[in-house]
Formats: structure tokens, sequence, C-alpha cells
């Protein structure tokens, strides 16, 4: 059974997902299985690893319930997967407000790639 790291802070401009994309690449080379889960609307952790969001992201996971298996993307790391995030993201907070058990979506759909 994998292990969940979660980098967080309130403020901005700290360091949170510098800090997540090094470490995962830091794993990954170390011979790790890693998954990077970017849910930041803003996407820089999956610009960071040069992808660019399609259609299957967070956002389609946490809303739509897309199993996150089809929501991750290869990245030039061997050993990282990537759960991409783009702007659309920002939207499931108004979206999620009316959902049941929403505080637990993201920590439902890793569940299986745990």
């Amino acid at each position: 059974m994998g292990k969940i790291i979660a980098v967080a802070n309130q403020k901005g401009g700290v360091g949170k997902t510098t800090t997540a994309v090094s470490l995962a690449a830091f794993l990954a080379q170390a011979g790790q299985k890693v998954l990077l889960a970017d849910v930041d609307p803003q996407g820089n952790a999956t610009s960071g690893v040069d992808i660019k969001a399609g259609k299957q992201t967070v956002y389609e996971v946490l809303i739509n319930g897309l199993p996150m298996e089809q929501a991750l993307t290869a990245t030039h790391v061997p050993g990282l997967a990537l759960a991409p995030s783009d702007i659309r993201l920002a939207a499931a907070e108004v979206e999620l407000v009316g959902q049941d058990e929403r505080e637990y979506r993201l920590r439902d759909a890793l569940s299986p790639v745990k």
C-alpha cells in the first residue's frame, strides 16, 4: 500500500508546488512509483512537469466521478505519473457545496491507485 504526502499551506507563494514537483521527481528517480496529483486550479504542477492538461483532469475525477486511473498521464520522468489540473478546477469548490461527502472525494478517488 502506498503513502500519501500532502503539501499544503493556506498562504500562496510559499513553495508548495515547487516542493511537491521536486519531491515527486526525486522519489521517482529513486525508483519509487509516484503519482503527483495537481489539485490547484492554476495547474502549475501540471505545467511544471511539462504536461498540458487535456479533457480528463482532477476536475472530472471530483465532479463527474471519473476513475483516477483514467485521468493519469505519464510524464518524462520514469515512474512519475500525473493527475493534471487546469482552471476548470476552480469551479469545483462551488459545484461541490451541495454534494454529499464532498470532503472525501479526493481520498476515495486516490484509494484505488494508492
